[in-house]
């Protein structure tokens, strides 16, 4: 049975976890100085994510404690194409100050070869960033604002099997309305007055592999705003998932889910035939129809991640909180598949 979580401190004076469970908020107060792990294992990441119905910008800073990453990945739906650049800073070790919440503080990333900076607060979150040679010589640079936040987000706390001082802390913000520029390829572009935008705030102590399934999606139909986010492998999941659905910024609690991703004859994953997904309380089923895969691998050694991520539509039907059944059509996001050796 999934559990509310209550106000307070995220973990105990030993570094465990006080309580597994979700949320609409930020309930419980994340401290770094409160975890008992070496630096090495800490991982903290917040994760941009800008949509139009032509362009999808991803945006990460992590610091991930053997290393931390920056990049910015840009797809253009219409032409098919990814473009994405990173920089990895080895031993980063909490060098990055990553805020402790998305309603206050700030990162700043200034080097030669990049310069971003993100601020939060309770109204409104900004996106600055400058990559003078991203693709072909071309700067990339992106100056956007996030505003008409959401009443609800989703909010999870859950342990690791692994050890008592593992855990991740987690939330996600959907259906943000971005505003504000880019330049790509020498021209820029004002975002549309329908660009949604998101944010994955993720801070924890991970067992050195992991796999996890992550999926979201967020639009307008019929003048409502809609939001999905879907998932499972962050961590044990007995008194939480992150299955949520969002209509007009006001949250739908859903059991957890599975996804059903085809396989070819040698169980190969095949990740742009349609994936399908439904929670055990059935009250959300859903097809995703890929239109775009971005796969990205790293393999340092001992440091291994391997990524598919795949961008497309959402279809289905889902029973909201007081028994309403919504049907959606072609609802834009991604699905992902994520394995770590971290």
């Amino acid at each position: 049975m999934q559990k509310k979580l209550s106000k307070g401190p995220l973990l105990d004076k030993k570094g465990h976890l006080k309580e597994a469970g979700f949320a609409y908020e930020l309930v419980k107060a994340y401290n770094r100085p409160q975890i008992h792990a070496s630096a090495l294992r800490i991982k903290e990441w917040d994760y941009l994510y800008i949509q139009t119905y032509h362009y999808g910008i991803g945006i990460v800073i992590a610091d991930n404690g053997y290393m931390g990453l920056l990049s910015v990945t840009v797809m253009d739906f219409k032409a098919h194409t990814v473009h994405s650049k990173q920089k990895t800073v080895f031993m980063s070790k909490g060098d990055f100050n990553m805020p402790c919440s998305t309603e206050t503080g700030e990162i700043t990333i200034a080097k030669k070869s990049i310069g971003m900076h993100i601020k939060y607060d309770k109204q409104v979150k900004t996106i600055k960033v400058y990559w003078p040679h991203f693709t072909n010589g071309h700067e990339f640079k992106c100056d956007i604002t996030l505003d008409k936040l959401p009443h609800d987000s989703m909010v999870m706390a859950v342990p690791f099997d692994s050890k008592p001082t593992h855990f991740y802390y987690n939330q996600k913000i959907l259906g943000m309305r971005a505003k504000g520029t880019l330049t790509l390829h020498e021209k820029t572009y004002t975002l549309a007055d329908d660009a949604l935008a998101m944010i994955d705030f993720g801070r924890g102590v991970w067992p050195y592999k992991s796999n996890w399934y992550w999926g979201a999606a967020q639009g307008y139909q019929n003048n409502r705003l809609l939001a999905l986010n879907i998932g499972h492998g962050f961590g044990n999941q007995k008194n939480a998932s992150e299955d949520m659905f969002f209509v007009d910024g006001k949250a739908h609690k859903l059991d957890r889910g599975t996804f059903n991703i085809p396989k070819n004859q040698r169980g190969k994953l095949e990740y742009m035939k349609e994936w399908e997904y439904q929670t055990e309380d059935q009250r959300l089923k859903v097809i995703f129809k890929p239109v775009l895969l971005r796969k990205d691998n790293t393999n340092l050694l001992v440091l291994k991640s391997c990524q598919n991520q795949v961008f497309g539509h959402y279809t289905g039907s889902v029973t909201l909180d007081g028994g309403e059944i919504l049907h959606f059509k072609h609802l834009p996001g991604f699905a992902e598949v994520f394995k770590n050796r971290w």
